[in-house]
């Protein structure tokens, strides 16, 4: 068929052409299908030097605008911190090299069955130099490195101390994205929650804070967290909302400030945000979380939030319900109606007196001759 004409021309003439694209065209014809996205690769066809400049800019770019996704120096994948070592200079990855937990236990960068942290502080991993493989305390390889002298009865012990082989996706983990994420439109935010809980493999696909709207996502942690704390005094409140990742925190992860703020004046905590997004928001003007506080407001009519001069999702509900009427959901939309009903009851009594002017004027003539 005609769409797959340039498809099915032989490798070699895909391979001339890719090599006088840009690095990112290529990148985005090998995402067009699977095919080219089996048989391009970027890195194998314009080389490793151009790879790494176009990833280590784009990387920057993304530290710029306070993105969480993070360049590997090996495999050059843009992965979330959680899938990263930590070291001294992980935000700057033309100071040193950047490497992501697959590529750490295959390089074996770290000394065998040794405790590191991850990028995020949150979890220890230890590296199996025998097999390659990563696990925390409890699921981790109990075998000694096999080294070139080791006799072969002491590595064969030290294999079967291994840990078992990750098992492979299932079912619902094999979904594409985009499918996933229609999925999860129809779902609530607790239950998007719960899905990302399933596995591993979800976990890191599963995007919560993007595929659920931002009212849902408002409505249910202000839900849960007034709901922990109604019945508290306000200084003795351990634990605090963050609007911007919906998540909720102990009180040491945010700031003074917000904290004063959420209590002395409450119609204001729905603008809370933790430390973590505090600073993205200043890594420069062009934050992504910048823009998106600047975007937000409090909904007059049903007091959610939801984006200026966007129609407010919690009150499109209720006008589905049959709650609030059409010039409730489209305040401004009414007030627009009515300045043109004004206006157009101008121009018909302007017309009018016109008429009855001109009514006058012949009357009188008629009565002169």
């Amino acid at each position: 068929m005609a769409q797959h004409v340039f498809q099915a021309l032989p490798y070699d003439i895909h391979f001339e052409i890719a090599k006088h694209m840009p690095y990112n065209e290529i990148l985005k014809l090998a995402a067009t299908n699977r095919h080219f996205r089996k048989v391009l690769s970027p890195r194998a066809i314009l080389g490793a030097e151009e790879a790494l400049e176009f990833v280590t800019e784009r990387d920057g770019h993304l530290r710029k605008i306070g993105h969480e996704l993070f360049a590997c120096s090996n495999c050059l994948r843009l992965l979330p911190k959680k899938k990263f070592i930590k070291t001294n200079s992980f935000y700057d990855i033309s100071w040193s090299a950047r490497f992501c937990l697959d590529c750490t236990g295959t390089l074996k960068t770290h000394r065998h069955l040794v405790s590191v942290a991850d990028a995020d502080g949150k979890l220890r991993y230890y590296f199996c130099h025998n097999c390659g493989e990563y696990r925390t305390e409890s699921e981790k390889c109990q075998g000694d490195r096999i080294d070139s002298d080791t006799k072969e009865a002491d590595a064969a012990e030290a294999l079967v101390l291994c840990a078992k082989p990750r098992r492979e996706r299932q079912g619902i983990e094999n979904l594409p994205v985009h499918i996933l994420a229609k999925i999860s439109s129809f779902l609530g935010f607790a239950d998007v929650l719960h899905l990302a809980q399933v596995s591993r493999a979800l976990n890191d696909i599963v995007k919560p804070n993007q595929w659920v709207p931002l009212h849902e996502r408002y409505q249910y942690i202000d839900d849960k967290w007034t709901q922990d704390v109604h019945a508290m005094d306000p200084d003795k409140i351990p634990a605090f909302p963050c609007y911007i990742c919906c998540k909720i925190y102990p009180k040491k992860k945010f700031t003074e400030k917000h904290i004063n703020m959420a209590q002395e004046m409450p119609e204001t905590i729905w603008r809370m945000r933790c430390h973590q997004c505090v600073w993205r928001m200043g890594m420069s003007p062009m934050s992504v979380v910048r823009i998106e506080l600047r975007r937000r407001e409090m909904c007059e009519t049903c007091g959610c939030i939801k984006y200026a001069r966007d129609t407010c999702g919690r009150c499109l509900e209720l006008y589905i319900e049959g709650v609030i009427d059409w010039k409730t959901l489209h305040p401004r939309e009414g007030k627009v109606e009515e300045a043109l009903l004004l206006v157009e009851g101008l121009f018909i009594q302007e017309v009018e007196e016109n008429d009855k002017k001109a009514k006058r004027d012949s009357l009188d003539s008629g009565v002169c001759l």
